[in-house]
């Protein structure tokens, strides 16, 4: 039978056990051998303190024998054997460099990436823990602008949206918002009811631009009544800056042949800063449209914007078109469901 073991511990050791003992922050086992080595410095034995935490004499026993051989060093329980971890730091170091790309990558592209130049397989587990661990999450992207706008744009803009909403309420003047967007072959992914348990993955064939596309131009009209009214139009080809005269020359006549002058809101896109359309600005004012821009880098000032979001995301359910031609015959039908939809909330920023 082995010799009994006490410890002896100078008021500095002993303090310190003490708040390693009581702090919450510190591992349980941890707090625990502290625990066991106060009590043996205060007299007792190993069975009465394996006795009063509830663990084996042996084990009591091994603590006390670690403390005297190795002190504070001796309480965290050392590295378990095993393989060597995958997730080097040279292999870190590289997930940052390839997560720091201007580009999207999936687990499976990051870990054939590794391998490529590491040569360490990694699997998608392994990998998704790991660049948790990092500070990364996987998420939908979304697009946003370059640069911000300027603080006294944005105040300018509001002023003149405000003013032309007031005149809208008080029947002075009709406020519209205008914008142009391209319907692909692929649509963007979108969220979906899915059974539970089942994979929310849907195989889509991808189609890129060249494949083909559908462009509409329409705009966001401010009721007197607080609602407000959507009109848009199929484009024939491209969005290009004739397209847009056309249908500002529309809007113009409506205003001349109405009475009402129209406020019109639109973006900083080439073809609305163009020299012919501003060229044209002077005469539309005397006509009744007077033309007002959004600040630079702030599509989400645009409301119709949100409007694009809501056919894309919901009134378009299919997510691919095999041929241009059904394409435009889908778009063609909501743009026809549209014309005249009212909204009674604002679209802005939705």
């Amino acid at each position: 039978m082995s010799a009994p073991i006490f410890i002896r511990l100078t008021p500095e050791e002993d303090a310190r056990l003490l708040e390693l003992e009581k702090s919450p922050l510190v591992h349980p086992k941890v707090r625990l051998r502290a625990l066991e080595i106060r009590l043996s410095a205060q007299g007792w034995s190993a069975p009465k303190i394996a006795g009063f935490v509830g663990r084996d004499r042996t084990t009591v026993l091994l603590a006390l024998r670690r403390w005297l051989g190795r002190k504070f060093e001796g309480l965290a329980d050392g590295k378990a054997p095993g393989a060597a971890p995958k997730i080097t730091p040279a292999v870190e170091a590289y997930l940052r460099e390839l997560l720091a790309q201007d580009r999207t990558w999936t687990a499976q592209q990051l870990g054939e990436a590794v391998f490529e130049k590491l040569g360490v397989r990694v699997d998608r587990s392994t990998s998704a823990r790991q660049r948790k661990q990092l500070g990364y999450v996987y998420k939908r992207t979304r697009s946003v602008p370059i640069g911000k706008p300027a603080p006294e744009e944005v105040e300018t803009f509001r002023t003149e949206e405000n003013s032309g909403k007031k005149g809208a309420a008080e029947g002075l003047n009709r406020g519209i918002s205008l914008d142009e967007s391209g319907f692909g072959l692929s649509l963007p992914p979108a969220y979906r009811w899915t059974a539970r348990g089942k994979s929310r993955v849907r195989c889509v064939p991808r189609a890129w631009g060249k494949s083909g596309r559908v462009n509409v131009i329409g705009h966001l009209e401010w009721e007197p009544d607080g609602n407000h009214r959507v009109r848009c139009g199929v484009l024939e080809g491209q969005c290009r800056t004739e397209q847009v005269l056309d249908y500002l020359e529309g809007l113009a006549q409506q205003a001349k042949c109405g009475g009402t002058p129209v406020v019109l809101f639109l973006d900083n896109a080439p073809f609305h800063r163009s020299g012919r359309l501003r060229a044209r600005t002077a005469e539309w004012a005397r006509r009744g449209l007077v033309l007002r821009y959004l600040p630079r880098y702030s599509p989400h000032l645009n409301p119709m914007e949100g409007v694009w979001r809501r056919i894309k995301g919901f009134l378009m359910p299919r997510r691919f078109y095999p041929t241009v031609a059904e394409l435009k015959a889908a778009v063609g039908e909501v743009v026809q469901l549209l014309e005249g939809t009212e909204f009674k909330t604002q679209c802005a920023g939705t």
